[in-house]
């Protein structure tokens, strides 16, 4: 096991040297055919969850790193002439076990907790650019996100065990903008914005920054990246990831 976190933890180092964003900047051919493009990256993202009655989760990335089974991070785009299409996919499944003292559903535990995360995030959009000026595009979006996050809980307690799995499944629409900046003709600085409200959570948004490098193929970018609900119903109340990442962008 301390092998494979060895390799693991080199193979992330060097994706973070060389991988990209989500949202970066389209291709440069024709407006009267079709771009498609993919990406892969990193998050490095910390996790904030409170599950409902309950502390607040704290899993950080070297946590997550520690206690990862199985990981995807990646988006899909097309693009004709002003109108674009956006698909943004997170899955996640960690596993860890904490010993000491925690409320779980309104009763303090002082024990040993093992915990498991499952989360599914899927962002869904579709574009339309409204600005071009050559060096400067802003894209105005609009299209829902949908997570599914499971956190299955087992305590001890002495004789007393317990297990519990609360769970949230949410559908929220979302309107943002998106677009980028150019430094020079290979630098850009990048942004995305969006925020929206479903039946089951009051409120979410997101925010990324970041700066890219346009290469002949492919595009390299950095940045930071703010993902947050406000639950108001059902068995989470708050999910917050955030933190830099890093990526790397193909055009075809």
């Amino acid at each position: 096991m301390a092998s494979y976190r060895s390799i693991f933890r080199v193979t992330m180092t060097a994706l973070l040297l060389i991988l990209a964003q989500p949202a970066a900047a389209a291709d440069t051919r024709g407006d009267d055919e079709w771009q498609f493009d993919a990406a892969i990256y990193l998050w490095a993202a910390k996790m904030e969850v409170t599950p409902e009655n309950s502390d607040t989760i704290d899993i950080s990335f070297s946590d997550i790193v520690d206690n990862l089974d199985m990981t995807f991070m990646g988006t899909f785009g097309a693009r004709k002439d002003r109108w674009s299409l956006l698909a943004d996919l997170i899955y996640m499944d960690l596993q860890d076990t904490k010993k000491g003292s925690r409320t779980i559903l309104n009763q303090t535990i002082n024990g040993k907790v093992d915990a498991e995360m499952e989360a599914w995030i899927v962002t869904l959009a579709g574009g339309y650019q409204l600005v071009d000026t050559g060096k400067y595009t802003m894209d105005l979006l609009a299209g829902g996100r949908y997570i599914s996050v499971e956190v299955p809980l087992k305590f001890d307690v002495g004789p007393v065990k317990r297990k519990t799995s609360p769970s949230g499944h949410i559908w929220d629409g979302i309107v943002g903008v998106r677009g980028k900046a150019d430094l020079t003709d290979k630098w850009y600085l990048n942004y995305y914005l969006d925020g929206g409200a479903g039946q089951n959570s009051s409120t979410t948004w997101q925010a990324l920054g970041g700066l890219g490098y346009q290469f002949r193929n492919f595009d390299a970018a950095f940045g930071y990246r703010y993902l947050k609900w406000d639950i108001d119903s059902g068995q989470l109340e708050d999910l917050t990831i955030k933190g830099p990442y890093a990526g790397v962008r193909f055009f075809f």
